[in-house]
């Protein structure tokens, strides 16, 4: 399988995994994009059922941007609790929301590192009728996560990978952003891949993280592909030009 010739990659962010007998602590900030399917919890039942031990918590809030988490102050004050790492997340920006979206990032992160974690961007994908402006908002996140230091969890990208495996893929429930069941398993993968890398990444781990996702034989490599190449092999994608 194309994935399991993408190790190396994911075994060098090993280092930074946490050891088997000490907790992972996770603080996930977002809006329904996190609450409504439960990524932060279907995170910790993929380490829960890989023998990683984590504790996940989450501040979330429909309709929330992080600006507006800044403003209301319950997230800045949980970071206080002391966590590994921060993931932060709000809807993707289009193309002339770059700026306004890196701000509060920037802020975030920075508060972050202070309470001595370490902050993660999850990149978003676009809602369902402004599918055509992925590209544009991976590039704006990826822009948000370097210039605030935070690491990129590629979500978009992965979904990018997938559509472009197979165009009949329904990664939307509708023309929002709630996204299908293979959609969300997809946003889970990358995520758990990305905070907690496998040392052992072989077919035993792969069919293990298959049966807990639930995932179908028919689609268990494209998922694996996409999230493998979008954390080891970042596309090439232009920033858009000016009008």
């Amino acid at each position: 399988m194309r994935f399991l010739i993408l190790l190396a990659g994911l075994l060098v962010q090993a280092a930074l995994a946490q050891s088997p007998s000490k907790p992972l602590r996770v603080l996930f900030i977002g809006n329904a994009i996190l609450a409504s399917t439960d990524i932060p919890g279907r995170v910790a039942n993929l380490a829960q059922a890989t023998g990683r031990a984590a504790k996940i918590e989450t501040i979330t809030s429909t309709g929330y941007s992080l600006e507006d988490h800044l403003r209301e102050g319950k997230a800045a004050q949980a970071l206080r609790q002391g966590w590994d790492f921060v993931v932060l997340q709000q809807d993707a920006p289009a193309a002339d929301e770059a700026a306004d979206f890196a701000r509060p990032v920037k802020r975030f992160a920075d508060a972050i590192r202070e309470a001595g974690a370490r902050p993660a961007l999850f990149m978003a994908w676009p809602r369902g009728d402004r599918m055509r402006e992925i590209r544009e908002a991976i590039v704006a996140q990826r822009d948000a996560s370097s210039a605030a230091g935070a690491m990129p969890l590629p979500v978009a990208e992965a979904w990018l990978r997938a559509l472009a495996a197979d165009r009949r893929l329904k990664l939307h429930t509708g023309s929002g952003t709630q996204p299908s069941a293979f959609g969300t398993d997809l946003a889970v993968l990358t995520v758990y891949l990305a905070l907690f890398p496998a040392q052992d990444f072989d077919e035993a781990f792969v069919d293990k993280v298959a049966q807990a996702l639930g995932t179908p034989a028919a689609t268990r490599d494209l998922l694996f592909d996409a999230a493998t190449r979008a954390l080891d092999e970042p596309l090439a994608l232009e920033k858009p030009r000016s009008p």
